[in-house]
Order: C-alpha cells, then structure tokens, then sequence
C-alpha cells in the first residue's frame, strides 16, 4: 500500500518538482527585476488563488476523484459553472466598491477586477480538471497539469510585458487544455448536472464554511504582515516561505490529493489505516527535520546569493518561517482520512478555532511588537495548532464516522474538512 501510494505520489510530485524547478531557476533573475513589494502584491494575488481552489468549485471538484461514472461528467460541468459564475461575481462586486474598503486594504488588487476575476476562473477550471483526472487515475496527466503551472509562470514571467501578476494567472490555462477530453467523455446512463449537483449537495452546502476558513486562515498571515509591516514585507516573507517550503510542501501537496484516493481502500481496517498514516507522517517528519538541519546551516548564504542584497535573509528569519511550514506540511495531507471518514464535523471546529485565534491574535500581536518577533509568534502558533490538529485526525481513525454510518457511504451526511 506505501509502495503504491509513493509511486502514485512521485509522479505528481515529480510535476510539481520540475514546474518549481523551473520558477526557482528564474527567481534570481525576477529577484533583481522586481521589488520586494511587487512581490508583496503577488503574495495577495496568491491568496486570491488559494482561496479559488478551495472554493471557486464550491468543492465539487473534491466529489471528483471518488465519484460513480454516472456522475462524474455531471460533476466537473457543475464545477465548471460555478467556476465561472465565481469568476464574474467576484469581478463585479470588485468593480463596484474598488474605491472604499477594498481599495484601502486590498492594495493594487483593489483596482483589478479583470485579474481577480480570470484568477478566480482559471484556477477553478484548473482545479476542476485535476480532480477529474485523479478520478480516472490519469496521475501522468495531473503531473503535467502541475508542471505547466510551475513552468507557465517561469516563462512568462521574464517575458516583458505580462509582469508577475498575470504571469501567475495565466499559468494555469492547462485547466483549458483538459477540458476538451474531460467535456467529451460521455458514459451510458449519465445523470443530469443539475441532478448530480443536488445529490452532493452536501459538499458545498456544508463543507464550504470550513474551506473557507481553513483558507483564510492561512492567508491571514499575509494580509497582517501586509496591513501592518508593509507591502515590501509581505513580499519578503512570501519569498522566504516559498523557497524554504518548496521541497516538503511539493511532497505534501502530492501526498494530500493521493490519499483520498489511497485511503479508501483500507479505510474498513482502523489498524491498518493508523499505521499507515503513521509511517507517512514519520517520513515527512524526517524530511522536515533534515531540511532544519540544512537551512540552519546553509540558508542564509544560499539565499543572499540567490536573491540579492535587498533582501532579507537572517538565519533566524528563515528558521521560523521554515518551521511555520514544516508542521503544515507534515500534517496536511493527513487530513484527506477525515473526507474519507466523512468526519467532517471534527475538521470544521479545528478549523474554526483556527480561524479565530489567527484573525484575533495576529492582529493585535502584528501592532504591538516588531516583524521578527512576529514571525516567531507565527511558528509557535502554527506548531500548536497542527499538533492538535493530527490528535484531531487520530482520534478520528479510532472513533469511526459522525453518523454511524459506513465511510465509504456516500449519502451520509457530511460536515466539512479543509483543503490542502
């Protein structure tokens, strides 16, 4: 099961891997290119495209991978739709008030309707295609989906003109590519959309709150720093993230979306499904752990190097944003066992307690004390709240679904859990 779950994973990774490959060999070049707060508008951008794959779909697309044949065409057509009517309300309701209170804390993003708006369908459409490929077990073709994001930003990011914003929102047009196929696959016996949509109605009606949430409370980090230390700020820290997180997240990420798939399969067998997660969670452990060891050593000159001298790039700095990132990779793809379980409910209160004390704290620490002992608060937040969130999971595995019924029924009724 671990050997099939790493074979799965390694191609999915190994897209990714290039795709980054490909952005961190451009990143000295757009380091000198472009200032630290242009990099700090990418950053918001990016929020707007975490949140779009969380739930520009309304989370149909995370029905996709373990759908019947008679529904899955019905599925992504409902993901597709609601992408787009995403797309064009979010552009309007940008459009109309990007002069009040969106033009004060939304920055540049405020006055860019027609990016927020393509970033929104894009990445719907992108996230979409993805999941209806994992359905069908195309994970060669997913890989190259998440290779062409990494290698799409790389190209047209150097190409004058097209600057990192619409840089990072045309590089998941290979959503486009995939739909032709996707759109064309017709089985016998295909339920209507609108009949497949009302049937899982439960993933947008209920799990929709906690991916929102979960969502936000990542990216509130970003915003704070933004909103109290400065646009160039946020743009230093999202580059430090990026290029400490990149090795163990682009694992993480691969892992997350196999496991729904892989964990079904033994999800009747508590014993063995602990024992699996456990020897994941201990291998990203030791990855985490190794890739500590080596920053604390050699990340400092390696991105004084890399980046150029107006950056910033403290030992100190590094460390925690690394650590930030480390526990939300090693615990995140955990999470795929409660969609299985359907222990939704018990990832939404994670993820309300979450949301609350990031939106209530980082604030009020952000204003009262200077941006690296913020940061420093930020990593030991982030380590208490994903330590409780894998007791979270484990106790899980031990008490069964919330209703009693089987995991792998797919009427029951479901709360919520997050995305990543």
């Amino acid at each position: 099961m671990l050997a099939s779950l790493v074979k799965r994973a390694g191609g999915v990774a190994l897209g990714i891997a290039v795709g980054q490959g490909m952005v961190l060999l451009v990143t000295p070049y757009l380091a000198r290119h472009y200032s630290p707060a242009e990099f700090g508008a990418l950053a918001l951008l990016m929020t707007v495209s975490n949140l779009s794959t969380a739930a520009a779909c309304l989370r149909y697309d995370l029905a996709l991978p373990s759908s019947k044949e008679s529904e899955t065409r019905g599925l992504l057509v409902t993901a597709l739709v609601v992408a787009g009517a995403m797309a064009v309300l979010a552009a309007a309701v940008l459009a109309a008030t990007s002069d009040g209170f969106l033009a004060k804390h939304a920055g540049s993003l405020a006055k860019e309707p027609v990016l927020v708006g393509s970033c929104i369908l894009l990445v719907g459409f992108h996230q979409a295609t993805s999941a209806w490929m994992l359905g069908r077990g195309a994970f060669k073709s997913v890989a190259g989906m998440r290779l062409s994001q990494g290698a799409g930003f790389s190209l047209l990011s150097v190409i004058p003109g097209f600057g990192l914003l619409w840089a990072h929102v045309l590089s998941f047009g290979a959503g486009l590519i995939g739909l032709r196929p996707a759109l064309t696959a017709r089985r016998e016996g295909e339920a209507p959309w609108c009949a497949v949509a009302w049937q899982n109605r439960q993933f947008p009606g209920l799990s929709l709150p906690g991916a929102l949430l979960d969502v936000c409370g990542y990216s509130l980090c970003i915003w704070v720093i933004a909103s109290f230390y400065g646009q160039a700020m946020a743009g230093n820290y999202s580059q430090i993230q990026r290029l400490t997180g990149a090795p163990l997240m682009l694992v993480s990420i691969s892992l997350g979306q196999i496991l729904l798939k892989q964990t079904a399969d033994i999800s009747s067998d508590r014993a063995a499904l602990r024992h699996f997660l456990g020897r994941v969670l201990l291998g990203l452990a030791v990855l985490a752990l190794a890739g500590l060891v080596f920053l604390w050593f050699f990340g400092q000159p390696i991105f004084a190097r890399l980046l150029g001298a107006k950056w910033k790039v403290d030992r100190e700095f590094i460390l925690f944003v690394a650590v930030a990132v480390f526990v939300r990779a090693c615990v995140s793809p955990l999470s795929s066992i409660l969609v299985t379980l359907r222990r939704f409910k018990a990832a939404l209160v994670w993820q309300m307690l979450y949301f609350c004390s990031a939106s209530l704290l980082m604030p009020f620490v952000a204003a009262r004390i200077g941006f690296e002992r913020y940061i420093l608060f930020y990593a030991a937040h982030e380590c208490a709240f994903y330590g409780l969130y894998l007791l979270i999971i484990y106790r899980a595995i031990r008490a069964g679904s919330d209703s009693g019924v089987s995991p792998g029924d797919a009427t029951a009724e479901a709360w919520w859990s997050n995305w990543f």
